[in-house]
């Protein structure tokens, strides 16, 4: 079966894990894809009395916007998902991001 015509979307991977967003951000250079990375950063008081006792964390959203033919962006998606799940960032040997 072929399928055929254009296929995009945007794929946005979430973590607290500065390390990861700087691996994520290796891994989508490695491979030419661009990305965008909006963070969220959240203060929360545990004693109003004393404003400077209080905890603060971070959200990273990493955001990619892909676009293509599905043969073309199928094998792209399917990667991001297995990494995403399980199979880590590493760049591969032989692989160096570019522009470094």
């Amino acid at each position: 079966m072929d399928m055929t015509g254009w296929i995009s979307g945007q794929v946005f991977f979430q973590t607290v894990d500065q390390t990861e967003v700087e691996q994520i951000n290796a891994f989508l250079t490695s491979r030419g894809i661009l990305s965008q990375v909006l963070t969220q950063s959240e203060h929360m008081m545990l004693d109003p009395a004393d404003p400077s006792v209080g905890v603060t964390s971070e959200r990273f959203s990493i955001a990619i916007q892909l676009g293509g033919f599905p043969q073309v962006i199928g094998p792209v998606l399917n990667e991001l998902l297995q990494r995403a799940h399980g199979a880590g960032w590493a760049i591969e040997d032989g692989q160096q991001p570019s522009g470094g």
